[in-house]
């Protein structure tokens, strides 16, 4: 049993002492923060750390710059819960949950320490099923039908059979679906695939949609019959099974802890007790980062087909080290008993979808999500559109827009304005029938939020200069799981041709700064004398050229328009000039066709 320093024991113990804060501050307030007074110097942290595993914690899970900067403070993101238990969150790095030692939950296996096994786990996640089945009406699934194919479970668990509904109608039953990594296993049933069916037996289900075995992989046509159902086959799912951890189908829903399976990625959880200068003894768990996104530094988090498997579903189990949690449209759950409800929840959902609110709020979200997407592998490329099909479909569904290409026409203007954020990919790596306006067309992570970011929190006027002409996509098929048989963009705004270059000593940056025409950057005067930031698409370096440059936002005085006739040209990246000097005065309006 570890002890605290005084600090730390102040937010184990929420003995708010009025000394101790900056301001008359309850922290019980969800969702505010307070400057904890914790140690003044990080010396005096570090030497704290060599007793207090609190203070150990902190300065692992800070840089020591950002510990300088701006010292220590929490937030209170605690849930309703029958048992005394505390949960914080600090603004960045780290979430601290708490169990009074002696009580029933503190006895568990999870704060025990004790193992936990495969039976025990899944009579919790029956316990999480059972209430959201009986209690959260919106969390029922979808009636849309069934998968074309089911895997039925017999007596024996393992006793399988594929069942074609269409053939052998399968009546009023439930299903679950399983989100997992494929990997490279010889075997047809590997432990992935037998832990998912031990706990859909357990939940008394007797159906299972495994992508794997119910879509027949080699033909083209099933493929993008089933690819294009997706959104009602994880909406119509009783439960989701997400193997979140594992990195291939042979290492289980349930992985090893001992494992090391993060890829790279700083995930760090830690347990200890603890004794208050009162006497009262505490388990502790100590999680890096805020414990509610956690699923979103999952291992299954990186790839792309999985995200439209967690966000359709309405209720998902997540196995991951060092415990499972449960998610549902009602209820954020973890093993070791913590449950946030309502907005302590849905407000870090990133998943979670409002059923009323504004345009703005509504594109804000899918940026999210494809700003999220566009970070993800995927093993095929072509896929990429494919795995975004559910998405379009839920979402298109809920707001009433008209989808083009991974944006909307409603909002078109807006989604025009990405920026990629990641290296140059090979060439071949490239969607060749996707059109160059969409940024579907890169593969890495893509920005939306470049413009507004660089223009700061000073209050602005942003006009927008683009007026779409004509827009639209003609498939093959079905919509983003079949090919593109053509597609036109068609926009009218100002355009001048300039002369950009790449600094070379802005090589580092992201994005980098341009030199327009015949400007010489001076530093005498500021430290960043560059105009213009931006990147282009394709490459990092590139000849010094002239560009025909649309004007697609500003917050300039209003130009003088013309018109012109009208021509054909292919984007070829995204920069933003800064001052208030109008680079576009003399520019004259074109309509122009974009490829």
């Amino acid at each position: 049993m570890g002890k605290l320093c005084e600090h730390c024991a102040i937010i184990l113990s929420l003995q708010f002492e009025p000394e101790a804060w900056s301001q008359d501050f309850t922290l019980r307030s969800i969702g505010d923060y307070a400057p904890l007074a914790h140690f003044r110097t990080v010396k005096e942290l570090i030497e704290s750390a060599e007793k207090c595993r609190l203070c150990e914690f902190i300065q692992a899970s800070w840089s020591l710059p950002a510990l300088h900067k701006r010292g220590v403070s929490c937030n209170f993101i605690g849930g309703d819960i029958i048992i005394p238990w505390h949960a914080f969150a600090d603004s960045f790095k780290v979430t601290i949950t708490t169990c009074h030692v002696g009580t029933d939950v503190s006895k568990r296996p999870i704060w025990d320490c004790k193992e936990l096994t495969k039976e025990y786990r899944i009579k919790t996640i029956k316990s999480w099923y059972t209430e959201c089945s009986s209690q959260h009406a919106g969390c029922k699934p979808s009636t849309h039908g069934y998968p074309r194919r089911l895997i039925q479970i017999g007596p024996g668990n393992y006793d399988l059979r594929l069942v074609d509904t269409l053939l052998q109608p399968c009546g009023n039953i439930e299903y679950a679906t399983l989100s997992y990594f494929w990997g490279t296993s010889p075997t047809s049933l590997p432990q992935t695939l037998q832990d998912a069916i031990d706990i859909i037996w357990g939940l008394e289900l007797r159906y299972i949609w495994i992508d794997s075995l119910c879509i027949v992989q080699d033909d083209l046509q099933d493929w993008q019959r089933e690819a294009a159902s997706m959104k009602d086959v994880y909406a119509g799912s009783s439960i989701t099974i997400s193997a979140s951890d594992a990195q291939d189908s042979t290492q289980g829903c349930f992985v090893d802890n001992d494992l090391d399976l993060w890829d790279g990625r700083t995930i760090c959880f830690y347990q200890l007790g603890a004794r208050l200068p009162n006497k009262k003894e505490f388990s502790i768990r100590l999680h890096q980062g805020d414990i509610r996104r956690r699923t979103k530094f999952s291992n299954l988090s990186t790839r792309g087909w999985k995200m439209q498997e967690q966000l359709l579903s309405r209720r998902v189990v997540h196995c991951m080290q060092p415990e499972i949690h449960w998610s549902c449209h009602c209820s954020y759950r973890t093993e070791s008993q913590v449950t946030f409800e309502g907005d302590r929840f849905k407000s870090f959902s990133w998943g979670f979808m409002p059923q009323a609110t504004s345009k703005e709020e509504m594109q804000k979200l899918w940026f999210e999500w494809m700003t999220d997407y566009s970070s993800r592998k995927l093993t095929v490329t072509r896929d990429r559109l494919g795995a975004l099909a559910g998405m379009v479909q839920y979402f298109g569904n809920k707001v009433g827009f008209t989808h083009l290409l991974g944006c909307w026409y409603e909002t078109l203007v807006d989604e025009l304005l990405w920026i990629r954020r990641d290296d140059v990919v090979h060439p071949s790596m490239a969607l060749s029938q996707v059109p160059f306006w969409s940024w579907l067309t890169r593969v890495g992570q893509i920005d939306f939020r470049f413009w507004s970011r660089s223009m700061g929190t000073y209050p602005c006027i942003v006009r927008d200069h683009i007026k779409i002409v004509e827009a639209g996509i003609t498939w093959a098929g079905e919509p983003m799981v079949s090919d593109i048989l053509s597609s036109i963009m068609v926009v009218e705004g100002l355009v001048r041709e300039m002369r950009l270059r790449l600094d070379p000593r802005t090589k580092n940056f992201n994005p980098h700064f341009m030199n327009i025409d015949d400007e010489k950057p001076d530093f005498s005067e500021t430290p960043i004398p560059w105009l213009c930031t931006g990147r282009f698409d394709l490459e990092d370096e590139r000849e010094d050229d002239v560009f025909t440059c649309l004007l697609a936002r500003s917050v300039s005085p209003e130009a003088r328009f013309s018109t012109t006739e009208g021509t054909a040209y292919r984007r070829v990246g995204l920069a933003m000039i800064r001052g208030n000097k109008s680079e576009f005065t003399s520019a004259e309006t074109k309509t122009i066709r974009l490829l």
